[in-house]
Order: C-alpha cells, then sequence, then structure tokens
C-alpha cells in the first residue's frame, strides 16, 4: 500500500480544491501569504464571486412571477432556502430566513419572542459563546424586560462547563442560548446530549443554537439536535456575508419580529426587513453548491472507508447513485471533512507539544488524542510578546496571516485571562500537512 493509499481523499484532492479559492496564497496586494483565518471569514470560492456578479447584472430588485428577471429572483430565493434547508436537515426551506448577518438575526430572533417569554422565565447563556448569542438576549430581555440571565461557565481546558449549565436550569427556564464550536478556542459542544439534558430539567425550554463557527467544520443537523433556532453565515461557509435563521416551522409562526406593515405576515418573509440582497442569495447558493461539488469529487476518489466509517456501499464511477437526496451529500461531505480537519487539528496540537512550554502556551484542548473534540481553531500566547506583536511578526517573517484581540468572545478572552485578546489561528478544509508545517516553523522560530 503506497502513501497515496492511505491518505484521506480531501489530502489527495487538496490542489484540486484549493484551485477554487482564487486568494489562497496571494493578499489583496497580490503578496504571497498563509491564510489561517478562517475563523473570521472563510476564503471565498470562485463560483460565489461569479453568481455575486451575475445576480448584481441580471436580477431584478424584487421577485415577482411575470416578467422573466422577476420570475428569476423568486427563484433564486426559493433555491436557496431549500439549499440552505437541506444542509441544515430541515427539510422545508419555509423555515429559513435571511438577514444581514447572524447577528441581526439573533436580536431579531430575540425581539420576536415577546410574547412566547414570560415575565417569570429566566434565560441561560454561556461564556463560551460568541457575543452576538450573548448581547441580544441580555439586551433585550435583561435590560429590557428585566427577567434574568444566567451565565455558564467555561472549563480550565476551553469547554463548556456543563455541569455549571444544568446547575442554573430550573422549571422557569424559558431559553438556552449555546454555541456549537467555540469561536475562541475551538471546543465542539455535544448538542443533542446537552439539549436533552436541559430539557429534562425544563421541558418547554427553547433552545437557540450560533453555529456561525461551526458551519465549514461539521454536520448540522437540526432535527438530531432538536434545538428550536440556529444561525449561521455565509462568510464562514466560502461564501459571503448572509446570516441565516432556522427555526422550527410552528415557533416561527407564533413570533412576532421588527416588520413593515405591508411585509408578508408570515414566515419567513415576516423574518426579512426590506429588499433581500440578491448578490449575497446567489453567492451563498453557490458557496453551498460547492459543498455539494466536493462531495462527488470525494465521493469518485474514494474507493475504501474512511477510518471509523462504513463507506464501501459508495459506487466510486457514479456517486450520485449513492445518495437518495441532496441532504445525504452534505452530510457525507461535511462528515469527511471533520475526519480531514481531525487530522489536522492532531498534526497542530502534536507540533504544539515540540514548543518551549515556557515560551509558548495553547488555550482550550491540548490532547491530540481530543482532536475529534475540536474544530482547528487555535487560541494561542507566546510569553513576552503581545497578541498584536505575535500577529505582526508572523506576517513579516513568514507571511502567514492569524488574528488577534477577543474574536468577539469577550468572556472567553477574559476566562483566559487575556482581555486584551489573545492570538488565533485558525484553519479549513483547503489546508493540508504543508500549511500546517509552515505554521509550526514559524513559531518555533518566534518561541526559541
Amino acid at each position: 500500500m503506497n502513501n497515496q493509499d492511505r491518505a484521506h481523499p480531501l489530502e489527495i484532492l487538496n490542489p484540486k480544491i484549493r484551485a477554487r479559492f482564487p486568494m489562497i496564497d496571494r493578499d489583496s496586494k497580490g503578496n504571497p501569504r498563509i491564510y489561517l483565518n478562517t475563523g473570521a471569514g472563510s476564503l471565498t470560492v470562485d463560483t460565489a464571486s461569479k453568481a455575486a456578479f451575475d445576480a448584481q447584472r441580471r436580477l431584478n430588485p424584487m421577485p415577482g412571477v411575470v416578467a422573466a428577471g422577476e420570475a428569476e429572483t423568486a427563484g433564486l430565493h426559493s433555491h436557496v432556502r431549500d439549499l440552505a434547508a437541506d444542509f441544515l436537515h430541515s427539510g422545508d426551506g419555509r423555515e429559513i430566513s435571511f438577514h444581514q448577518s447572524a447577528t441581526a438575526a439573533l436580536f431579531n430572533l430575540a425581539y420576536a419572542l415577546r410574547g412566547v417569554l414570560r415575565p417569570e422565565n429566566n434565560l441561560v447563556v454561556t461564556d463560551l459563546d460568541h457575543m452576538a448569542n450573548v448581547s441580544p438576549w441580555e439586551a433585550v430581555w435583561g435590560e429590557g424586560r428585566g427577567l434574568e440571565v444566567r451565565r455558564a461557565r467555561v472549563t480550565s481546558d476551553g469547554t463548556l462547563d456543563s455541569g455549571h449549565l444544568l446547575s442554573l436550569v430550573d422549571a422557569r427556564t424559558g431559553l438556552l442560548a449555546v454555541t456549537s464550536a467555540s469561536n475562541g478556542t475551538g471546543s465542539l459542544v455535544p448538542l443533542r446530549e446537552t439539549i436533552a439534558a436541559v430539557r429534562e430539567k425544563a421541558p418547554h425550554c427553547l433552545v437557540a443554537v450560533d453555529a456561525v463557527h461551526h458551519a465549514p467544520h461539521g454536520v448540522l443537523d437540526v432535527r438530531d439536535a432538536d434545538c428550536d433556532f440556529l444561525v449561521f453565515s455565509g462568510y464562514k461557509v466560502f461564501g459571503p456575508m448572509q446570516g441565516v435563521l432556522w427555526g422550527k416551522a410552528a415557533l416561527l409562526e407564533r413570533l412576532r419580529p421588527y416588520r413593515v406593515e405591508t411585509n408578508k405576515n408570515e414566515p419567513p418573509w415576516k423574518f426579512e426587513m426590506g429588499m433581500l440582497n440578491n448578490t449575497s442569495l446567489a453567492a451563498l447558493g453557490a458557496a453551498l453548491e460547492y459543498l455539494l461539488w466536493l462531495t462527488d469529487l470525494v465521493a469518485h476518489k474514494r474507493d475504501s472507508p474512511l477510518r471509523g466509517q462504513s463507506l464501501q456501499s459508495l459506487p466510486c464511477a457514479c456517486p450520485a447513485a449513492a445518495f437518495p437526496d441532496r441532504a445525504s451529500k452534505f452530510r457525507f461531505v461535511m462528515t469527511s471533512i471533520v475526519e480531514y480537519e481531525t487530522g489536522l487539528n492532531r498534526r497542530v496540537l502534536e507540533g504544539f507539544r515540540e514548543l518551549d512550554p515556557a515560551r509558548f502556551s495553547c488555550f482550550g484542548i491540548t490532547d491530540p488524542a481530543r482532536s475529534g473534540e475540536r474544530v482547528p481553531t487555535f487560541a494561542f500566547d507566546i510569553g513576552g510578546l503581545g497578541a498584536t506583536e505575535t500577529k505582526k511578526r508572523l506576517w513579516e517573517d513568514a507571511g502567514i496571516q492569524i488574528a488577534d484581540g477577543n474574536h468577539y468572545s469577550a468572556a472567553v478572552a477574559r476566562h483566559l485571562g487575556r482581555p486584551e485578546g489573545i492570538c488565533r489561528a485558525s484553519f479549513a478544509h483547503y489546508d493540508n500537512a504543508a500549511t500546517v508545517a509552515r505554521f509550526l516553523e514559524a513559531l518555533g522560530r518566534l518561541a526559541a
């Protein structure tokens, strides 16, 4: 057996994948770079940029049923709703609404729950979350309505303190706001188990999930998790800045969001303030279709099961026949990405162990054996250097682009004792072993 036989399909296909991202090796001025900032926004796939340009040139502002342009606009809206629904395994495009950002979607959701949440309710948020899934609940329901908002802690290894979270839940808890992957430390939250445990104590508790950081890294299945609402954003799944909100249909009917009188008072339209951005929707659709393209590519390449997976039944010559529907294609490709990125996680964490612990610290899960419990997002610190200085030196020394600051996870930064900010390097499936090696080499020089 040669190395190609042992390699993961996404490793073999990496050159073809990287070719789909025009900015992967160069910055906006044409300088060589290694982009390790997917956590702040993924690279944009080529077809998403082209789709945005085409939509701006051809589509009507408003959907309709008479002229060709407006009918095509209506078709685009419906198509992208259905794509997003299949990506989330909800099965119903009417449960999908589009927003300026995930943050805007969560603020609108918080406001829309008036009449559903009651004065006697309390809410639980977590310190592991991006502030987009904390501030709306504190502002609208804590400051605005006087409800108690309780905050679940983070553990010493940068994961959600599930025991503390459950201790905050009682029979009057009306809503849990929780992330599925930390924007700060990359730690995953076991949604199905967490939600089930919360519902044992509070059977009618609603659950709102921020999946923005998780979306490019794993399977999102709203039915399996049994959450009530979930948001993600196109700018982390290889497309545009476009917030997407999913909610259970029966709940969406009951909500009262911000709405002008003339907007349809039914989901999904009642959640969408003003005109939809056709260029962003076209780009989002193309980005999700890129994942379907990748599904076929991986299925053609695979002629043996993934480690720990039983996939021998997938016919390599005709992969489309192996998938009964589009949702199953999304599940297949995202499962493949999970496995491939788990390997990247392990490489990074093993490399961190070679660095001087007196000079280098990684926050969050650091055991390579636990690589499957995180996404490839790494918060770290080099002793004697501030986060911005470390970022500057990595760029000047190796052309490596990372992020500094609190990454909108202010509570995580405070928990880590770095309120002024931490460094964060974040990978995606378009990265490879060479990317990891160059990152570790550059870190080694800084930490020496």
